[in-house]
């Protein structure tokens, strides 16, 4: 007993040692100092304001989600009998008519440098089916208003299109819509004059986009490709859109391959021993190392840590999008994994974000940002988008965005969206703070390789402001739309307005995660990116055929066409600013 009593004391004494050597000085200073450079970030960036985005909490995926028999009983009778019509949708009506309203007392209407003070055109057939809660698919109404509260996707995205026709971007949107269709029955058909008035007033939006994707500052010098509005006919469109996505629901395109996962998650893992190797080959013992005695010390580290976040942050959007694997909870765990706990940003926030980004691309309302992913506290990109900045601090900026665009995403771009999907949650989730715990254990456990682990994050940032660049420069410079013409406009039209593509040499298109095609990923959602190398060609052909613009342009050069673009707005600005630190409504 006496040995055993002296083997345990010579085991635990030999853990206390190990122990004693992870919680050394060294150790204790190196987290110590990304303990600090965290907490001055999140200093800095909570007096900058972070951004958030307009509308109420997203509902929670799994609790939202209706049984079958619960969806049975959200029918309704005909909604033209008032009397079944229960008191929320007259609560509706109310708020949608403050929402939709073109007064010009409204702050956009009041501000003279864009043309958002034009009267908002109102659909008649639209505006009756908003007030009965209804919204048309497959040319038949369906009484919603009670299901609203209830939509996974979040309330806000199903008001926004009350009243119009949700066939495409329905099933664009969703995987499985005619599972979702199964339990919900028809009020009524549609008339053939409801059908014409609703067709008709697509046309106009489609007409109203071309005439504002036209005056855009880059999109001038490529207006050339294919775009040619006279030969574009939205019902030839809408049907050859429309069996497309047939074909490629039917390929099995929505479905990545084993291999397609396999692959990305090792190049993912790759990238951060890579990271941890060029820690520890330049903290050697081998002073004649180029890399133990450079910059290289902590430039290779860091380029390989920041593509490892890079890398992350596709997989993490696969997962978050239900792109990955079949089961959503599955690809909700991914999702947290590749998210919160690699890259570092809280995947819940940023899937509760992205949807909203999808259904409301480059969009605005009265009060404000619709699209949250495409909107900055700290720069107008868009001249329609300068009513919405009330700020001293910004209206300072604004002056010199040109200048401090660039910058700004390589330096604090990396740390701001960190701490943002944080701060900005519109839901407390345990598991988004277990995470944030395990993203600082890991990268503490990796920068400890390195006797300058705040060099090498940097480094990393900086690598991924890249990401930052190619997410932003596939829609930036695009056209701003008012979220209520929009959603009565064509969804395919309003993607292809707003959205380019990156021309990237096949070799290197691992870089860019497969987003580099984004026509694909905007028009079809529910595609996996393994095959937008397919998709991306036939999508080019339908654009061409209908005078539709498709635009590549490589990545240095949509990169100069932002800082152009900021410059453009700026002057916009300057034109009804005071001095610098004021901004004059006319």
């Amino acid at each position: 007993m006496a040995n055993a009593n002296v083997g345990g004391s010579n085991v635990l004494n030999a853990i206390i040692k190990e122990y004693s050597k992870f919680i050394s000085t060294d150790h204790c200073f190196k987290l110590a100092v990304t303990i600090l450079l965290c907490g001055v970030t999140l200093i800095w960036w909570a007096y900058g304001g972070s951004s958030s985005s307009s509308g109420g909490d997203l509902a929670d995926d799994k609790n939202s989600i209706l049984k079958e028999a619960d969806l049975q009983s959200l029918q309704t009778e005909d909604p033209s009998d008032d009397s079944d019509i229960d008191d929320d949708d007259d609560d509706d009506e109310n708020k949608s008519q403050q929402t939709t309203s073109s007064s010009a007392s409204s702050t956009i209407a009041a501000h003279p440098t864009n043309n958002l003070h034009k009267p908002i055109t109102k659909c008649p057939t639209r505006e009756k089916a908003r007030a009965q809660g209804l919204v048309l698919y497959n040319k038949h109404w369906y009484n919603v208003s009670k299901f609203i509260a209830h939509h996974p996707g979040g309330s806000e995205l199903l008001e926004q299109y009350l009243g119009t026709d949700i066939t495409h971007v329905f099933h664009v949107m969703h995987r499985n819509p005619k599972q979702i269709m199964k339990y919900r029955k028809p009020v009524r058909g549609a008339t053939e004059e409801e059908m014409e008035e609703l067709l008709q007033r697509r046309n106009e939006v489609s007409q109203e986009m071309f005439d504002e994707y036209e005056e855009g500052v880059m999109t001038k010098s490529h207006a050339a490709d294919f775009f040619n509005r006279e030969r574009f006919n939205l019902e030839a469109f809408e049907k050859d859109a429309g069996e497309l996505y047939e074909d490629f629901t039917k390929a099995g395109y929505t479905k990545p391959t084993f291999g397609f996962v396999a692959q990305k998650t090792a190049l993912v893992l790759m990238f951060l021993f890579l990271s941890v190797l060029c820690m520890k080959c330049a903290s050697s013992d081998d002073h004649q190392s180029i890399i133990a005695t450079t910059p290289l010390s902590y430039i290779f580290p860091g380029i390989f840590l920041g593509l490892f976040w890079h890398q992350s942050g596709f997989l993490m959007h696969d997962a978050e999008h239900h792109n990955l694997i079949g089961n959503e909870l599955v690809n909700d765990i991914l999702g947290w994994l590749y998210g919160t706990v690699f890259l570092g940003v809280n995947g819940a926030w940023w899937r509760e974000e992205h949807r909203e980004h999808h259904a409301f691309l480059n969009a605005f309302d009265e009060a404000g940002f619709k699209d949250p992913q495409m909107k900055e506290d700290i720069w107008i990109q868009n001249a329609n988008l300068i009513p919405f900045y009330g700020q001293e601090l910004i209206h300072f900026l604004a002056n010199f965005q040109h200048i401090l665009f660039i910058p700004i995403i390589f330096f604090a771009g990396r740390i701001g969206i960190v701490v943002d999907s944080t701060l900005t949650e519109r839901k407390f989730r345990p598991w988004t703070i277990l995470g944030n715990v395990f993203h600082v254990l890991l990268h503490y456990a990796v920068l400890s390789q390195t006797s300058t682990p705040i060099r090498v994050y940097m480094a990393g940032a900086c690598q991924f402001a890249v990401l930052s660049l190619q997410l932003l420069g596939n829609h930036h410079i695009k056209p701003w739309n008012n979220i209520h013409s929009a959603s009565e406009g064509n969804f395919f039209v309003w993607q292809i307005l707003c959205t380019q593509d990156f021309d990237t040499p096949i070799w290197f298109r691992w870089f860019y995660g497969g987003l580099n095609f984004h026509y694909s990923h905007h028009l079809f959602p529910t595609i996996s990116r393994e095959y937008f190398p397919i998709t991306t060609p036939r999508i080019r052909s339908l654009c061409e055929k209908h005078g539709l613009p498709f635009i590549e342009v490589g990545f240095v050069e949509c990169v100069t066409g932002m800082v152009t673009n900021m410059n453009e707005v700026k002057k916009e600005f300057a034109k009804h600013g005071a001095g610098t630190l004021s901004l004059v409504y006319g």
